[in-house]
C-alpha cells in the first residue's frame, strides 16, 4: 500500500501533535518507508497501526522501533 501525500501529512502532524515525534518519509520507485529519530513506545506503534488501518493497511515495525513499511 502507497500513502498519498494528505494521508501522510495527517500522520505526520497527529503524531507530532499528540506525542511530540518527527515521522520521517522515504519514497522510493514504488515503495515507501518511514523511520523515527529514536525507537518508539508500543503505544505509539499502535497508534499508527490503528491510524493505518482505517485506511485499509497494516504497519510492519522493525524490531528496533524506529522504522515501519505499510503493507
Amino acid at each position: 500500500m502507497i500513502l498519498n501525500l494528505d494521508e501522510i501529512i495527517s500522520l505526520k502532524n497527529q503524531l507530532s501533535e499528540t506525542f511530540g515525534i518527527v515521522l520521517h518519509l522515504h519514497d522510493a520507485c514504488g515503495s515507501q518507508s518511514f523511520s523515527f529519530d529514536e525507537p518508539v513506545s508500543e503505544e505509539i506503534q499502535n497508534y499508527i497501526s490503528g491510524y493505518l488501518k482505517n485506511l485499509g493497511g497494516t504497519a510492519q515495525f522493525s524490531q528496533s522501533g524506529t522504522r515501519f513499511i505499510v503493507k
